[in-house]
């Protein structure tokens, strides 16, 4: 055994997997952390302005998050699955589409990996906005409404900035479980194919406990936690200066 010093975080610079992996994470923050916030938000919408069946229609938004992200995993899987075919190459054909398997496609691996990832996680979303939406004074938007406000000027510039501190929460919370995502990726695709849908925690994962790697696999782990706490102090950085403004 002997000391390797910064030759693993070298190694890192070279690594075309690694750098795959890394601009992989980053899409896949961007993207996850935008369609959970807007699908949180959108079905917190629609849970507030329905008054029958209320609490089933949250109970069925909500059951996602419940549900193991395996068995998540699986299901839609089987949905996408070619041979035999799923729910999904089923309806395409009915359309004159052929079936294609989009899990192995390169193109498609990451972008389905996303959404239903953010599809697994948007319900914790929609109960924290649910909830805050809740909280926002009636006699101010009676008072908009009186004004001549519409509904979605009762959004746009009542709602959305009096529940400004819960989003920015929200964010943060999107932000650091995108940039540590593993487990809808690793069982969907296996980072597959290739490279395509890797991501760090993935790649992570692979070097210690398949490759055995354990001195490379550590100074990945580093540069993860390094990631998170740097773009957390953006975030942080750029809430206060909105704060200030």
């Amino acid at each position: 055994m002997r000391f390797s010093g910064l030759a693993n975080f070298r190694l890192m610079l070279t690594d075309k997997v690694f750098r795959a992996a890394f601009l992989n994470t980053i899409f896949f923050t961007l993207l996850g952390t935008c369609v959970q916030m807007l699908m949180g938000l959108v079905m917190a919408l629609l849970v507030l302005c329905i008054d029958r069946f209320r609490t089933i229609i949250r109970t069925v938004y909500f059951i996602p998050c419940v549900i193991s992200s395996v068995a998540i995993s699986q299901i839609f899987a089987q949905m996408l699955a070619v041979n035999p075919p799923g729910v999904v190459p089923a309806v395409g054909s009915l359309f004159g589409l052929a079936p294609h398997a989009l899990l192995s496609d390169p193109h498609w691996a990451l972008v389905l990996v996303t959404l239903i990832d953010a599809y697994k996680f948007a319900g914790i979303y929609m109960v924290i906005y649910y909830a805050a939406l809740q909280s926002v004074d009636a006699e101010v938007l009676e008072a908009a409404l009186i004004d001549g406000c519409n509904w979605w000027q009762q959004l746009i510039y009542i709602r959305v900035p009096l529940i400004r501190a819960v989003l920015e929460v929200t964010l943060v919370m999107l932000v650091s479980g995108c940039l540590k995502g593993f487990d809808v990726s690793y069982v969907l695709t296996g980072g597959g194919p290739g490279s395509s849908s890797e991501l760090v925690s993935t790649y992570l994962y692979k070097t210690i406990f398949i490759s055995g790697n354990f001195g490379y696999g550590s100074a990945i782990s580093i540069f993860l936690a390094v990631e998170c706490l740097v773009t957390l102090l953006i975030l942080r950085h750029l809430f206060g200066r909105g704060d200030k403004a």
